[in-house]
């Protein structure tokens, strides 16, 4: 096997130290279990399960957002967060698996 094949390229590498770096704080990784695991969860709901101030949450949020891994989208009068990034979704998937 040539070295190139075993190596992952620094591109590579570089988009997914990004994704962990944004996940990396346990307040980012319970907000991403309970949008995975709750219908519909808008920031209240998110602050009200995790006991934390709502800007707490927001600032969080704004995190996930800017780095592409969580999407809102308006429903009538709240935002409502899903899981935008498939290997995020998978690995959250995964934490909650083990948990379980």
């Amino acid at each position: 096997m040539a070295t190139e094949e075993r190596h992952c390229p620094d591109d590579y590498l570089v988009e997914y130290a990004r994704k962990l770096k944004a996940i990396g704080h346990p307040i980012r990784l319970r907000l991403l279990c309970l949008i995975a695991r709750e219908v519909d969860p808008c920031v209240s709901d998110l602050w009200r399960c995790l006991d934390q101030p709502q800007p707490v949450i927001s600032q969080h949020l704004a995190i996930l957002k800017a780095n592409g891994l969580v999407a809102a989208e308006v429903q009538k009068t709240k935002r409502v967060y899903t899981i935008s990034d498939p290997f995020i979704k998978d690995l959250v998937k995964r934490i909650m698996k083990e948990k379980a």
